[in-house]
């Protein structure tokens, strides 16, 4: 047995290092006294006994054999080992959702694809063990998620989920299939399960196939069906229906033999979608049903041998030597240390430090709505520019994806250029990004808007100044009109005096048209006055500018399109180029 005999973790044996020089600290601290500091140096031998030398030497032997002890528990001393079992309790599974044109038919309300996408969201709802994965697929199958415990971060990315994301259409189940396998086969070690939500395959043959060879693996292939039998033409963004080649409206309808025998041929359940969960509780209980036997078949064949940490035997005796050291009032200092509260704040943070790295804490922090706080969490550039733009902290944002390299970094550059209103700068990072990559759709469109609205601006400023420009020469003319009616004025006055004998009516009329007159001369004054005002302060009238500037930004930002859905279809329009196409393309939807 003891030939067997090792430390689990002999790091921590360097500590025995500090045992002897902490002791001889403690002796030579206490080595004078304590009326060292209060007795002559000369008097001390006649006046202290020496008495207290051999209780300062056992308390440094009880420090030190405290310690010897605390470090060699934490070593973990072994000497012998324990059969435990070497199955671990996994539940794998990996949906795979279909995103053909055709789960847009309405058959089922509102559509198919809300259907699926509603219990996909209860499926993982009622998921508390095991782990989960995500596969999508249409023309070609991609994965959103591979395997893992977080189900919230996959129910997060479903409502993003839809035809318009997928590079080809069409139901090609045997590559959702393939596809599914991979990721089972990247996290489990032959038992897992595919489950299926689909209303058809363009590929009976290929699926087939590929559901027994997914069988022969240890994966079970399961299928839940949306649509009807009676099927409903698929609506089209402009109003009309889906046609074929030949003009006529396409009606996709549900086969069920066809996804019954996929399903059959993987071992599999075929389950019908309903409105409640019973089609749920039919798939759970085949799963439970495999994970019992997979254990059992553990539990009988596989088993692990691992060294049993005898240092629990240590930390029962450091009991009865910390006795030794106790004296009246000192466990009731050191359990009041422990009661009292400590700071939350300090606890919480070095308590995350000690498990997860900082940007799981920033990942987190942003979870949990605080993106200000995940920005200064993060250490990955990109994940701390991302939280900062969040946050609305542009400044930042821009300082760290100006450093990326990637053509991500660069679109996002450009998009935070464009909330800052560096209209320029933005189109010229999206230029550049145009340059490495001219399928970039993202970038193409948001280029086509700035550019769309500096123009619009530039021609909003030019009409602002042609307005400047005839406002200025409709005044010079109405100030010349009144100089000539000055004019007149006097002309009129110095008949009028030459006159020996005025009418009352030619009187009259005078008082009015000069009454008319010197109203309208009022009033260009106060106009006059006004525009000098505005004139003398000309902060004033840059601050009005810049507001009208700013709301124009307001309104333009408004009109950019949020689209979360546009990462997974660039990133899949990326891997079904470096893929090899489809042979033999049949049905669009």
């Amino acid at each position: 047995m003891m030939n067997d005999f090792h430390f689990m973790y002999p790091g921590w044996l360097w500590l025995l290092l500090l045992v002897p020089l902490v002791g001889w600290r403690i002796l030579r601290q206490q080595g004078k006294g304590d009326w060292a500091g209060i007795v002559d140096e000369q008097l001390a031998p006649f006046v202290l006994s020496g008495k207290e030398q051999p209780h300062r030497l056992r308390t440094a032997l009880i420090i030190a054999l405290l310690s010897i002890l605390a470090i060699l528990a934490l070593s973990g001393p072994a000497w012998e080992k324990k059969q435990l079992p070497a199955f671990r309790s996994q539940q794998a599974v990996v949906v795979a959702l279909d995103l053909s044109a055709s789960m847009y038919a309405r058959d089922m309300m509102p559509n198919r694809l809300d259907a699926a996408r509603f219990k996909l969201l209860d499926l993982l709802n009622i998921r508390e063990d095991g782990q989960t994965g995500l596969v999508v697929f249409a023309g070609d199958a991609f994965v959103v998620s591979p395997l893992t415990d977080d189900t919230d971060t996959i129910a997060a990315q479903v409502k993003n989920l839809s035809p318009e994301i997928m590079p080809a259409q069409g139901s090609y189940m045997s590559a959702a299939i393939s596809k599914a396998v991979e990721t089972l086969d990247q996290g489990t070690q032959g038992n897992g399960h595919i489950l299926l939500i689909s209303d058809g395959a363009n590929d009976e043959a290929q699926a087939r196939q590929a559901a027994e060879a997914a069988y022969k693996k240890g994966y079970t292939v399961s299928i839940l069906t949306v649509g009807t039998k009676d099927g409903a033409p698929i609506p089209m963004s402009n109003g009309g229906f889906l046609t074929d080649s030949s003009g006529q409206t396409v009606m996709p309808v549900l086969d069920v033999n066809v996804l019954r025998g996929i399903a059959d041929a993987g071992n599999g359940l075929f389950v019908q979608h309903s409105i409640d969960e019973l089609d749920l509780k039919q798939l759970n209980t085949l799963w439970a049903a495999s994970m019992q036997d997979a254990e059992l078949l553990a539990g009988h064949d596989r088993k692990l041998d691992a060294w049993f940490n005898q240092g629990i035997w240590l930390v029962l005796l450091l009991i009865p030597v910390a006795m030794l050291f106790f004296r009246r009032g000192w466990l009731a200092v050191w359990l009041l240390v422990f009661v009292l509260p400590q700071p939350q704040q300090v606890q919480a943070a070095v308590w995350d430090d000690l498990w997860q790295t900082p940007d799981q804490q920033g990942q987190q922090a942003l979870q949990d709505g605080d993106a200000a706080g995940a920005a200064d969490l993060f250490e990955n550039p990109d994940w701390k520019a991302a939280a900062a733009y969040r946050a609305k902290d542009y400044a930042q944002a821009e300082a760290l994806y100006a450093q990326s390299k990637t053509q991500e970094g660069l679109y996002n550059y450009g998009n935070v250029l464009a909330r800052q209103g560096k209209l320029d700068e933005a189109i010229a990072a999206y230029d550049e990004l145009l340059k490495q990559n001219p399928d970039h759709d993202d970038a193409l469109h948001n280029k086509n808007v700035l550019e769309s609205q500096k123009n619009q601006q530039e021609q909003q400023n030019q009409e602002s100044g042609e307005s400047d420009e005839q406002q200025d020469g409709e005044q010079n003319n109405q100030n010349n009109e009144q100089q000539d009616g000055n004019g007149q004025q006097q002309d009129q006055s110095g008949e009028s005096e030459d006159s020996e004998s005025p009418q009352e009516g030619e009187s009259s009329e005078g008082e009015a048209d000069e009454q008319d007159q010197s109203e309208q001369s009022a009033d260009e004054a106060e106009q006059e006055q006004s525009e000098e005002e505005q004139g003398n302060n000309p902060e004033q009238a840059m601050d009005a500018e810049t507001e009208e500037k700013k709301q124009a930004m307001e309104q333009w930002l408004r009109r950019i399109p949020d689209d979360p859905a546009g990462l997974w279809r660039r990133k899949f329009q990326y891997q079904y180029r470096k893929r090899s196409p489809q042979a033999g393309q049949g049905e669009a939807w």
